[in-house]
Order: C-alpha cells, then sequence, then structure tokens
C-alpha cells in the first residue's frame, strides 16, 4: 500500500511583503528577490497548492518505473521533489529543471538530505532545451503559463517524444474562462482568497500590474486540445479550484 503523503510542505522562506511598499518588481521575474519569499508566496497565492503537491507525488510514486526519471519542470525551491523523495521507497532519478539560478540554488540546499537515497540532478536551464528521455514521470506546476505560446507546443511535444510509453505528465496551470461573466467572478473570488490569506488589496492590484503579459493562461479546453495535439490521447482534469487546474496527462503504452 502507498505511504499516505501529508500535505505539510518543506516550505522555507520569508513573508511575502514584495508587493507591500516601496518599490516592486515590474515586469514579475524569478529573481533574488522573489526566491527569497517564493515558498510563502506560492502558498498563499495558488488555490490548494498543498494539495497539489502532494497529489503530484502520490501520482508520481505510482506511475515512475524503476531506473527511469522522475523530471520537475520548474521546480523552483525544489518543493515537490523534497516530499516525493522523502515517501519514495525504492531509489529514483530525481531532476529539477529551473532558468533562475537562485531557483536552483534553493532547492540544491532543500534536496541536500535526498542524496543518500536517490540520485538528484539539478539544472539551471530553460525547459524547451531540456533533455526528457527515459522519463516516466514529467511533472509541470504553474510553469507553462509563463511561456511564450510557440514555446508552450514545443514543450509538451517534447515531454511526449521523451517519456516512456505509459509514462505520466502531471500539469497545473492557471486557466482563463471562455465566459467573461464567469471570468470576471472567478477573478473576484481568487482575489478574495488571497486577501483571506493576509494581502492588501493594494498588493492584489500590484502584483496583478507586474505579470500582465508575464503570465498569459489558455481556457482548459484549449490546454486540453494542446496535450492532445502534442502526443498526449488520454487527458484528464484532476482538480480544479477558481481558475487553478491540474491535469494529468498519460503517453500512449505500446
Amino acid at each position: 500500500m502507498d505511504p499516505k503523503i501529508p500535505t505539510q510542505l518543506y516550505l522555507s522562506s520569508e513573508k511575502d511583503e514584495l508587493f507591500e511598499r516601496g518599490p516592486w518588481p515590474k515586469p514579475f521575474a524569478f529573481n533574488e528577490e522573489v526566491v527569497r519569499v517564493f515558498d510563502d508566496m506560492v502558498s498563499r497565492s495558488v488555490p490548494m497548492y498543498h494539495e497539489v503537491v502532494a497529489c503530484a507525488a502520490h501520482w508520481a510514486m505510482l506511475y515512475h518505473q524503476p531506473e527511469t526519471r522522475i523530471v520537475d519542470v520548474g521546480c523552483s525551491t525544489g518543493t515537490f521533489l523534497e516530499l516525493l523523495g522523502r515517501f519514495l521507497k525504492q531509489p529514483a532519478i530525481l531532476v529539477g529543471i529551473d532558468n533562475a539560478q537562485p531557483m536552483i540554488e534553493k532547492a540544491r540546499e532543500k534536496l541536500a538530505t535526498l542524496a543518500n537515497q536517490h540520485t538528484v540532478e539539478l539544472h539551471c536551464q530553460d525547459a524547451v532545451e531540456a533533455s526528457f528521455d527515459l522519463s516516466s514521470v514529467v511533472v509541470m506546476n504553474y510553469t507553462l503559463q509563463f511561456l511564450p505560446m510557440d514555446q508552450r507546443h514545443r514543450l509538451l511535444k517534447k515531454v511526449s517524444d521523451g517519456l516512456l510509453p505509459g509514462g505520466l505528465l502531471f500539469l497545473s496551470e492557471k486557466v482563463k474562462s471562455s465566459s467573461p461573466h464567469f471570468q470576471e467572478t472567478m477573478t473576484r473570488h481568487y482575489e478574495a482568497f488571497k486577501e483571506r490569506n493576509g494581502y492588501a488589496r493594494s498588493e492584489i492590484e500590484r502584483k496583478k500590474e507586474a505579470l500582465e503579459n508575464v503570465l498569459v493562461p489558455l481556457t482548459e479546453k484549449g490546454q486540453i486540445e494542446m496535450l492532445h495535439q502534442c502526443g498526449f490521447l488520454e487527458v484528464e482534469t484532476l482538480l480544479k479550484m477558481h481558475n487553478f487546474v491540474t491535469f494529468v496527462a498519460r503517453k500512449p503504452p505500446r
């Protein structure tokens, strides 16, 4: 029986006050300033973040094939890989990819204790340049949304080509509604969620402005269509809250 993975994550950062006062990052970028508060930022900004990471670990354990790679694209501070590494009994090759060197450095600290049990590889590079060969699981949580549209299809196709037959893609994204009315309602509920987590209205507005034209979401239907176009015949919506959705997609077995 698989171990029960708790939703309590290894988070190590200062409180996110980047948009509270004074100069703030514009446009938004994953620099040292953001990395310093990233764990707190993502926990308070993404609905069900802890549950999504724990869910990703469960699915990765089920689909991992011995002596293959588990790749976390946009690994940030290594939270998912650290959680998975603690509960995955058989040795695995855990690979983290991020294009921000400060993220990789923070992940290296967080994953240091796993080196005795697993092979840990951390690469500072653009995801579209990475290799996914010999991978049985690829996780991409809230990463694809930051790429230019023309690179998203290229990356998903590369993941599909690199995954072993029957391999799994676990994908979480911010999406937009095809209905302007529902989009307005979802945005209102999402911003209320952030206020309940301690963000002031001014912080929410400043970050929204910083993310404009940096984070560009698709509709849920558009994301599913792109996955099908890139070779994933089986796609399922696994979790959804407000405008955040988690998909699982499987490469066809032989």
